[in-house]
Order: C-alpha cells, then sequence, then structure tokens
C-alpha cells in the first residue's frame, strides 16, 4: 500500500468519526468509522511512520470537531490538536505491533479494543489535561448500556465491533455486535415522567450577565411556578458574595421570598493573591448557608480557581444534592464519585461563553446527559448562555434553554437514592482496559527491544 494511500485513509477514518459528533451528529457511522485507519495501519514499515499515521488521524479528527478552540485560543490551539492526538500515535504504534504478531483473531480483536479504550480513559480522566471531548462512546449517546459500564464500556463494544469487522474469521459475530450497538442507539430509555405530586419544581436560570439584578430578576419570572430549588450559572456572581453582606442578605430574602433552596456559581477567596480563591458553588435558602462544593477540575490554561478535593453532596431540606460545577461533568469519575457519597439529585452551575459558540455548548451538554444515566440521577443545569438543561435519569432532556439565549425556565425532578452498576462497580472496567494497554505497551517495547539485539 502506497504512502499516500495510507493517508487518505487515516483522513477518510478521522472523518467519518468527527461526523459523529455535534453538529453532524450521524452517529450510526461509530460502527465503521475506524475500519479505514485498521486498513491503513496493515503493514506499515515502521513504528515512526504508524506514529505519524496516528498524529495526522487525531489532529484531523480534533480540528474537524472542537475547531471552536480556535475562539478561544487561536492558533494556540493547534498544539493542544497535537498533544491530543499523541494518543492516536501511541495506539496506531500498538497496532502495528499487533498486526505484526499475527496472534488469533479472537486474541486481537479484544486487544485493539482495550487498548483504544485503555488510550481513551487515560487521556479523559488522568492525563493532565483531562480532556474527554470527543471520545468514541460519547458520541453513542446515553443508551441502556450507560448505568452499566458507562461511556467507556460504549466505546470498547464500538471499537471491539469495529475491529471484528476486519477480520474474516469475526466478521459475523462483529456484524452482529454492530447490529447490537446500533440498535442501541436507536431503543434508547424513554423520558421517566413524574407524577403532579411526585419530585419537586426546579428553575434554571441562563444568562451571561454576571451581576445579581439580573439573575434576581430572571429568577422571579419563574416565581409563579413556585420553584423549590433555584440554579444558576458558574461565575453568576464572580466575588465572594459572602463577603458582601449587602449582596448576601438579597439571597437569603430570595431564598425566603421563593420559599426555595438556590445554587449559585461564586468565589471563595482563602489569601490575597490574584489565584488564591476557589471556584464555588454555593448552596443556601432563607435560613442561610447549607454547603459548599469547590470545583475539581478547573479549566487548564485559564484562572479558574485551586481545585477542591472533596466530593461531598450538600444536605438540603430537599434532599442530598450534589453540586459539581461545569468542566466537573465532563469527566465520569467526579459525578460518579458524588453520588457514592449519597448525592440523590444534582445542581449544576455551568459557564459557557456566548463568544465559544453554539457548537461548543451542544457539545459539552451532551456529555453531561451521559452522566445523568451512569449514575441513574436527575440533573439541573444552568449554563451561562447554554445549554441550560434538566436531565432525567436515563439521560433524556425534560426541559432545556437554547445556545446563546436568555431566560429561564422550570420543569420537575425528583431524588433518587439506588445506584447503578456503573456506579458500584462498572467504573472499574475502564481500569482493566488500561491495565491491558500497559501489558502490550511492555510487550511491545519487549518485543521491539529484543528484535534490535537479535539483529545487532
Amino acid at each position: 500500500m502506497g504512502r499516500w494511500t495510507r493517508v487518505g485513509l487515516v483522513v477518510l477514518s478521522a472523518g467519518l468519526l468527527a461526523l459523529c459528533f455535534p453538529p453532524v451528529g450521524a452517529w450510526p457511522l461509530l460502527v465503521v468509522a475506524l475500519v479505514p485507519l485498521l486498513l491503513a495501519m496493515q503493514g506499515v514499515p515502521t513504528p515512526r511512520e504508524a506514529f505519524y499515521l496516528g498524529i495526522l488521524h487525531g489532529v484531523a479528527l480534533y480540528a474537524g470537531t472542537i475547531y471552536w478552540l480556535f475562539r478561544i485560543f487561536t492558533a494556540a490551539a493547534i498544539p493542544l490538536f497535537y498533544i491530543l492526538a499523541l494518543f492516536t500515535g501511541v495506539f496506531c504504534i500498538l497496532l502495528r505491533a499487533l498486526f505484526r504478531r499475527e496472534w488469533s483473531p479472537w486474541v486481537t480483536v479484544p486487544l485493539i479494543a482495550m487498548c483504544w479504550t485503555g488510550l481513551e480513559f487515560y487521556r479523559s480522566e488522568l492525563f493532565i489535561l483531562r480532556f474527554p471531548w470527543i471520545s468514541t462512546g460519547s458520541a453513542l449517546g446515553p443508551t441502556w448500556l450507560s448505568p452499566l459500564v458507562g461511556v467507556y464500556g460504549a466505546t470498547f463494544l464500538i471499537v471491539l465491533a469495529t475491529a471484528g469487522l476486519f477480520y474474516r474469521k469475526t466478521w459475523w459475530p462483529a456484524a452482529a455486535l454492530a447490529v447490537g450497538v446500533l440498535a442501541l442507539g436507536v431503543f434508547r430509555p424513554g423520558k421517566m415522567e413524574l407524577g403532579d405530586q411526585e419530585g419537586f419544581p426546579v428553575a434554571i436560570v441562563q444568562s451571561e450577565e454576571g451581576n445579581l439584578d439580573a439573575y434576581a430578576d430572571l429568577t422571579q419570572s419563574v416565581a409563579a411556578d413556585h420553584p423549590a430549588l433555584v440554579v444558576w450559572p458558574e461565575y453568576s456572581l464572580p466575588y465572594d458574595v459572602r463577603r458582601i453582606p449587602g449582596d448576601m442578605k438579597r439571597l437569603l430574602a430570595l431564598g425566603t421570598d421563593l420559599d426555595a433552596t438556590l445554587v449559585v456559581g461564586t468565589q471563595t477567596v482563602i489569601g490575597p493573591g490574584a489565584k488564591e480563591w476557589r471556584n464555588t458553588a454555593l448552596t443556601l435558602n432563607g435560613s442561610g448557608v447549607l454547603g459548599e462544593y469547590y470545583k475539581a477540575r478547573p479549566v487548564h490554561f485559564f484562572n479558574d480557581g485551586i481545585a477542591g478535593t472533596v466530593f461531598d453532596p450538600i444536605m438540603t431540606p430537599l434532599g442530598a444534592i450534589g453540586t459539581p460545577v461545569c468542566f466537573d461533568c465532563d469527566n465520569a469519575s467526579v459525578t460518579r464519585a458524588i453520588t457514592a457519597r449519597g448525592a440523590e439529585c444534582f445542581a449544576v452551575p455551568i459557564f459557557d461563553s456566548q463568544s465559544w459558540g453554539a457548537i461548543q455548548h451542544e457539545q459539552h451538554a451532551a456529555l453531561i446527559r451521559l452522566r445523568a444515566a451512569e449514575n441513574a440521577r436527575w440533573f439541573a443545569c444552568a449554563a451561562s448562555s447554554g445549554v441550560s438543561q434538566i436531565i432525567d435519569p436515563h439521560g433524556q432532556v425534560h426541559a432545556s434553554l437554547p445556545p446563546l439565549a436568555t431566560g429561564a425556565t422550570v420543569a420537575r425532578i425528583a431524588c433518587r437514592t439506588g445506584r447503578t452498576f456503573f456506579t458500584r462497580i462498572g467504573w472499574l472496567f475502564p481500569w482493566l482496559t488500561l491495565a491491558v494497554t500497559g501489558g502490550v505497551i511492555l510487550w511491545a517495547v519487549g518485543s521491539a527491544w529484543i528484535a534490535k539485539r537479535k539483529r545487532g
């Protein structure tokens, strides 16, 4: 196979995979998107060439999906694409080594799926950037599989089907698995409806105003719906509101007037320096402050506060409410930890700048629906400029506000106490794939070293 043929196949694979994510959302392509990449890796002469082809795949994928990063970082987004693409480069080195070993397809196919999933898990949850966007399983969205093995389990099954289609011996089982994956996407869990007397109404407020007057007015606009819980965006009060007695008094009065619990995005100043503060979700009602949560996953390259390390929910008259902040919900680990510590529902302040564009907002909103389905919890998310949404435990949206708009809406949610298989045990699956990936890396390095010694 010629070099330019390989390049064309790699770009085709990246393009097909990019189409699976918003704004296109052609998720059925997931089961074939990686086939051209597998074809391109056959007979690659050197690990270096395999690595470069993997880098090309990664850069093309990220440039074709999260191109909105140019709005934030301009040309500096390009190095970020290359950093993320390193994981695809490593995968292609491992793929070449597996192909050269010529094991039985019944061994090679699961190892391919394990390596892709393990590297994706490391990139999303453990790597310094912790960047879970454009993860394969997230394109499939919430399914019946989500509360069992979560998004990384979906990734594994998708790649397992794709790799199986590549071999003649595993064609039919892989085709059956591919049909099963497509069926998961078609026959999703339906909306979880609540009765009129079940649960409680929650108001989500969407605005980038960043001042108390604007959010109080929007909240009062839905006061007739008698919300028991009100959620404002991250940075809705971009200062330590507890240090401004007048503003704090107004917040407490609002809680009293509405007879509601409020979750607002603010700061907790812990020192004199410009970076000595914590990004905070503050929970209060008319009687006072009920608790606070510090953002555990500050966004890199921003002054986003010092990371919090405690994942406890806030005890309120409505129940135990988890209040992770924005990027905390992009990873599977934070919301799972909060659920495991007793959260019965979630109220999430989010900041998605209007200047980042609607596509960024849509991709971000899709990640949080996965978190709801994995842990089977209601989520009330208030984003600064959308997508604000109220999500049921199946990952289905009951109410939302569109990107780049200002407003407020109300829907009912409920507290839940049961734990999903994912919350209890299923979260360990990606760790297994990471361990297997580590073993394959050691084997590939060891084999290359032995081969070099023999040649020398």
